[in-house]
């Protein structure tokens, strides 16, 4: 039982780690005006720097914490990039997590 436990926390732990890693190239896509609006409202949520799966786990939270900053540091146009950059890292947090 002791076995089993300790295998699905490692399996857990790689599968967050290998969406972290594959996802970083996705992550710098996002418009750098909007990065410490995502960063102060991550951690806001109590997600840390790049673990994606928490940020989009809180994401509805992150983008009502973020929204105004990113609006008035990249005005709107950039602010809808930095949405649907944020929305694609999470498609690949999922699609890692399937692998």
């Amino acid at each position: 039982m002791h076995y089993q436990s300790t295998l699905s926390i490692f399996l857990f732990l790689a599968t967050s780690i290998s969406a972290q890693t594959r996802c970083d190239p996705v992550a710098s896509a996002i418009p750098t005006c909007g990065v410490p609006c995502i960063q102060s409202a991550a951690s806001s949520v109590g997600c840390g720097g790049t673990d994606y799966s928490c940020r989009c786990t809180n994401s509805a939270a992150i983008q009502n914490g973020a929204l105004g900053c990113v609006v008035g540091n990249c005005g709107i146009a950039t602010a809808l990039q930095v949405q649907a950059s944020a929305s694609a890292v999470c498609a690949c947090v999922t699609g890692a997590a399937r692998i």
